[in-house]
């Protein structure tokens, strides 16, 4: 048996994400809420906080064999590691608009899967906040920030989650509309969240937006997550473009770019 069952892949392909409960166990997710709370620390602690892929745990989600099964699964041998983030979300933690996560410049097509998977180590119980998304909506082509000022307000069609077990993981395809609507509560339960992405190999992929991109790939290396080679392709840099490249020339960009590419003829 594969990593998903063909429904799973089937249901993945047309609604855009699915749920995998208590997907890490209790000893997992202690670790990993053990390294977030040391990475909350260090960022209040007034110097450069490290990359979350250097702490051992947190890093260890990258390459995860399980994962590293299900994300081959929708996308193929091959691909690529795109980012990392990893917080505490406390009582009163703001929520997150309608967005999505698709990385390209300028948005024309979804040839290629983006996948992020989001990690509740504390689980999802009604607050602080809870995971909106909107089935479907995967193949529809907008910017990245186009759905912002429709708030975390429901849409037409959204699924609320909002109770998952501790050591859950949603995989949705980046595309995918989403948001995190606020909560009240929380005082006892922080909320324990980390979210790793992946890009289908066979294009190149806007790096993560910093100037630093090429250092957190150095760093996971070096931390051994490669696990001796099996996952060398997740940290190839040729998998990628400069970023802030990219978005200046964009910027530059007059009319419409298909005038611009090779073989166009009038």
């Amino acid at each position: 048996m594969g990593a998903l069952t063909t429904e799973q892949t089937e249901t993945f392909r047309k609604e855009g994400y699915l749920i995998f409960e208590s997907f890490f166990s209790p000893e997992e997710c202690a670790a990993v809420k053990a390294d977030i709370d040391a990475l909350e620390a260090a960022r209040r602690g007034g110097g450069p906080a490290p990359w979350p892929v250097e702490y051992p745990h947190l890093g260890s989600l990258i390459s995860e064999p399980r994962v590293m099964e299900i994300v081959e699964a929708v996308m193929g041998p091959g691909f690529a590691f795109h980012h990392l983030h990893a917080v505490r979300q406390d009582a009163g933690a703001p929520g997150v608009n309608w967005h999505q996560d698709y990385e390209q410049f300028p948005h024309s097509n979804r040839s290629h899967t983006m996948v992020h998977l989001f990690y509740y180590f504390n689980g999802l119980n009604g607050e602080i906040g809870d995971l909106l998304v909107l089935p479907r909506t995967q193949k529809t082509i907008v910017d990245n920030g186009s759905l912002w000022h429709l708030g975390t307000a429901d849409l037409p069609g959204t699924i609320v989650v909002d109770s998952l077990p501790p050591g859950s993981m949603v995989m949705v395809n980046s595309a995918l509309w989403h948001a995190r609507r606020p909560k009240p509560g929380g005082e006892e339960t922080p909320r324990y969240f980390a979210d790793s992405s992946y890009c289908q190999a066979g294009i190149r992929w806007p790096a993560y937006g910093n100037k630093r991109w090429q250092e957190m790939l150095e760093c996971a290396r070096t931390a051994g997550l490669e696990r001796g080679g099996t996952y060398a392709h997740l940290f190839d840099e040729a998998h990628f473009f400069d970023d802030l490249k990219g978005r200046a020339m964009l910027q530059a960009a007059q009319g419409s770019m298909i005038l611009d590419t090779k073989g166009w003829e009038e």
